[in-house]
């Protein structure tokens, strides 16, 4: 495996084929941790979209401290990363994602969004392309088609998708899942049915060798997210916003199911902190301490999976 050391990206490009991990402390002998889902999201907007929002699985406490200043965000984003043994994080989303890459260029990788407002994406998939060859990016996605109403089996993606699969390029899709009040807040195009994971198989099927991580666990379509993910070889199921919006008893009865269902080998963790870093270190604990996985589950959820897919080393 060939040896990587992450730099600038306007500098040195990463090669997300092959790297050797960072020397650093490792908290407590803890196995390391990839999250697949950093955001690097304006703060401030949190702020103003969940004031009031105190109902249902939306309530406050379940979030934690909300940060709105953007300097504190990646300060404290950065000290639950290095409390918990966060060695990689992949940046799917947010205005602010290439400020944490400058920031700590040796932490993370970076993902594209294209741009779901276009017609046409044959040029736009081109330049994706291109930068995927000059190692800029080592991931598609996050795709929130939910949020404009598209379904995930919208054949307008299929452009990104051909280039993806030639260069073996993960695609992470937003399956399932919403915030609260999702057409005041989110956008009035929502539509939680589009968003079933069921709808994957029509993309599976026109690009069999195409890797997809269903973000989010497919929730509340969870049994159809766990068909697809036993199903389809090429298809990983990831934890983010479920592993600590959902709540303890319900989000360990799904990865219990996941990983006795499935096996532990195309799970991946991710938090997806937007606004709330201290998600972090809650959503590292409770993969830690749930007593119904083996050393070798957490390890390949917490670590194992998620450096195979990008062929990072430890």
């Amino acid at each position: 495996m060939k040896t990587q050391t992450f730099t600038h990206l306007s500098l040195v490009c990463f090669i997300f084929f092959g790297c050797t991990s960072q020397d650093q402390p490792i908290p407590n002998n803890q196995t390391p941790v990839f999250d697949v889902a950093v955001q690097g999201v304006n703060p401030a907007w949190f702020e103003r979209a969940m004031e009031g929002i105190d109902f249902g699985m939306h309530r406050v406490e379940k979030y934690g401290e909300l940060v709105a200043d953007s300097a504190e965000l990646f300060r404290k984003s950065f000290e639950q990363m290095e409390m918990n043994n966060v060695r990689y994080g992949l940046l799917s989303h947010g205005a602010y994602k290439e400020a944490f890459i400058e920031e700590r260029p040796d932490m993370f990788l970076l993902s594209y969004e294209p741009d779901l407002s276009m017609d046409d994406h044959t040029e736009a998939a081109l330049e994706f392309e291109k930068n995927i060859i000059n190692c800029k990016y080592a991931a598609l996605g996050e795709l929130g088609l939910i949020y404009r109403g598209i379904p995930l089996n919208t054949p307008d993606l299929y452009p990104y998708y051909k280039i993806a699969q030639k260069h073996g390029i993960p695609v992470f899709i937003h399956t399932g899942f919403s915030g609260p009040n999702p057409q005041q807040v989110l956008s009035p195009a929502f539509k939680i049915s589009t968003a079933n994971p069921l709808l994957l198989e029509d993309v599976i099927i026109d690009f069999p060798d195409l890797k997809i991580v269903m973000m989010h666990m497919g929730w509340p379509f969870f049994d159809e997210a766990l068909y697809i993910l036993g199903t389809y070889p090429n298809i990983y199921m990831e934890t983010s916003v479920a592993i600590w919006l959902l709540g303890d008893q319900l989000f360990n009865r799904l990865l219990s199911e996941a990983v006795a269902t499935a096996g532990n080998d195309k799970i991946l963790f991710g938090t997806l902190q937007m606004a709330w870093p201290e998600v972090i270190g809650r959503s590292v604990k409770t993969i830690r301490e749930a007593e119904y996985l083996t050393y070798e589950d957490k390890r390949a959820i917490l670590w194992g999976n998620a450096a195979g897919l990008f062929a990072i080393e430890e």
